[in-house]
């Protein structure tokens, strides 16, 4: 945790950042050669601390610097959060058991492609009525969007032309969920064919 209004926070860093290592930079003077002038010299002390502990990486910030150092500085590297997308999966009625919930919700990663995300979170895609992706070959492809269509990839020329009297369609093997890593809320329908009008 980064304490409000301490050093931390006024130096930039945010929870999740790591300390890679500690630098100091010393400069020293002296006459130069031929005694005309000052000729200076930095060097730079480095101790590395990535993938300490808490008590090690204290221990670098106070005892390595030594007691003529004023200034400090810290590599940091920063661990970024991968994006998701909460996604509400409604099946058929007539594909559950009585009694059995038909909504599931389940969590994506932003750039995960659709089918085989919804698949490896144990979503069953098989709709015996419909016809043949012509990418996959599997009969489950065709979902149905009900929220969340700007978190998609675009539609591609051909889905298009294919869905152009139904839009809400999609090609679950041709989509990307958190299209340019967006996070975001996702509703969607599957096996279309097995939905009672």
């Amino acid at each position: 945790a980064v304490t409000a209004g301490g050093n931390a926070e006024k130096a930039g860093i945010i929870a999740g950042d790591s300390i890679a290592a500690v630098s100091v930079y010393e400069t020293t003077t002296s006459a130069a050669s031929g005694g005309i002038g000052v000729e200076e010299e930095t060097k730079k002390r480095v101790t590395g601390c990535e993938c300490r502990d808490f008590d090690s990486t204290i221990d670098a910030l106070v005892n390595f610097p030594g007691e003529d150092n004023d200034n400090l500085y810290l590599d940091l590297k920063r661990i970024r959060r991968w994006p998701k997308v909460q996604v509400k999966v409604e099946y058929p009625p007539s594909q559950c058991a009585e009694g059995v919930d038909n909504v599931k919700m389940i969590e994506l990663f932003a750039g995960e492609n659709l089918k085989r995300a919804l698949q490896n979170r144990g979503i069953i895609l098989d709709d015996p009525g419909n016809v043949k992706c012509d990418y996959c070959g599997s009969n489950g492809c065709y979902v149905s969007i009900s929220k969340g269509k700007s978190i998609l990839s675009p539609m591609g020329l051909t889905e298009e032309k294919l869905f152009q009297s139904n839009p809400t369609c999609r090609i679950s093997c041709r989509t990307t969920v958190g299209y340019n890593m967006q996070e975001g809320d996702l509703s969607l329908r599957v096996n279309l064919k097995q939905w009672k009008k």
